[in-house]
């Protein structure tokens, strides 16, 4: 039977089955890679509908002629493996690939999508790499047009995996459509070196470093979460290059330094513990409990995403030295010493970070606003109310 491929599109296609192998995600599934590889090909040769589990049992998997589906699941089974290997490499690696393979439950032969072309000012970003002077690549991106708007790195970030996530898309496709966005990540995550030294004078020095290669006068400044720390101490210290400082779901003390009894403690030490047991692990259980720490209220789809970006964005061992380096940090000094206009935004109900130290900020910089939000979610949703007037607010904020 004729294919309805054509000799560019098979070319196409084949060359990005061939990335697909080379992938984590793909590593030490040889046999997956395999099994995936036969389906494809007998789709771009017209013979997909004649696949069934017998001839991929023997053909693929080593089985004899003798082969029973009825009392050997084989082929059920690496089907399914197939699938949920393919979900987490679009939800890590491959989430930019512009041609996507699908093995559909209860079939064989699988469905190849096309991208549709971007059509968004997020689908438009530019990433590049800055180097520091202690050899450290950092890695930034840009999109949009307008006042410049830089983003203060946050631990969990990855500016090519969280432009595609669920859980950050939006946010980066109304804030490019707005302003000219500037993020990065932060030194041991994401695009960024991994093996690296950093605590947070390093996070100040980086975020001085993009700020210094991308904007030219002054900018606003959105510190989320640990970023806003960071944001705080650059406002501090360079009020000529800020315009405008905005801080969403962050905190002036972190945990540590807020509540230092002994209960604390033993509670930071079993999630620094959790963290290097069970980031890197390919069971998303010990991830899950911080899914359902910072999105509550999230999507399945966010859910997964977010366990996809924790395993992407760095290592078990920098994830836990993140959170240590997180839970001493203490800025109300500089904070106190902040003159540019500030807004300070937080999700009331949220579980990550108190709505106290929304208030102590607010309280720290001289005629800073505070808006609460209703919501539980530390990352907003698209589809939450606190999204739209997240957005009101900032906009008015940057006009004034």
């Amino acid at each position: 039977m004729n294919s309805s491929y054509s000799a560019q599109d098979k070319a196409r296609i084949r060359h990005q089955l061939a990335e697909l192998a080379k992938a984590a995600t793909f590593s030490s599934a040889s046999q997956l890679v395999s099994l995936l590889t036969y389906l494809v090909d007998a789709e771009l040769d017209g013979t997909a509908h004649e696949l069934n589990q017998a001839r991929i049992a023997i053909d693929v998997l080593g089985r004899s002629a003798a082969f029973d589906a009825t009392t050997d699941s084989v082929v059920r089974v690496e089907a399914g493996r197939l699938r949920s290997k393919l979900r987490d490499y679009y939800l890590a690696e491959g989430s930019a690939d512009e041609i996507r393979f699908e093995v559909p439950k209860g079939r064989y032969n699988p469905k190849i999508h096309f991208a549709a072309a971007p059509h968004s000012p997020a689908a438009t970003q530019q990433i590049r790499l800055l180097k520091r002077p202690d050899g450290t690549s950092l890695a930034y991106a840009v999109s949009g047009k307008g006042m410049p708007l830089v983003k203060a790195a946050n631990w969990l970030s990855h500016v090519e995996f969280d432009h595609q996530s669920p859980v950050w898309l939006h946010w980066w496709r109304e804030l490019s459509a707005r302003y000219r966005l500037i993020r990065y990540d932060v030194r041991g995550s994401g695009l960024s070196d991994w093996d690296v030294e950093f605590g947070f004078d390093t996070w100040v020095e980086d975020l001085e470093a993009v700020i210094q290669q991308t904007v030219q006068g002054k900018c606003a400044l959105l510190g989320i979460s640990q970023g806003a720390a960071v944001a705080i101490a650059y406002a501090a210290k360079h009020p000529e290059r800020v315009s405008h400082l905005i801080l969403y779901g962050g905190y002036a003390q972190g945990r540590l330094k807020r509540d230092c009894t002994e209960a604390k403690k033993e509670e930071a030490l079993t999630l620094a513990r959790l963290i290097r047991i069970g980031w890197g692990s390919a069971h998303p259980a010990f991830r899950r409990v911080f899914a359902s720490l910072f999105l509550p209220d999230g999507t399945p789809e966010q859910f997964d995403s977010f366990d996809a970006l924790q395993r992407v964005s760095t290592s078990p061992e920098n994830a836990a030295r993140f959170v240590a380096t997180t839970h001493h940090l203490d800025v109300v000094q500089l904070a106190e010493q902040v003159k540019v206009p500030t807004l300070v935004m937080h999700a009331k109900d949220e579980l990550v970070i108190p709505t106290e130290q929304a208030r102590l900020l607010a309280k720290s910089i001289p005629n800073a606003r505070l808006v609460l939000l209703e919501g539980r979610n530390h990352i907003l949703g698209e589809a939450e109310p606190a999204w739209t007037r997240f957005l009101k607010e900032l906009d008015t904020f940057l006009a004034e």
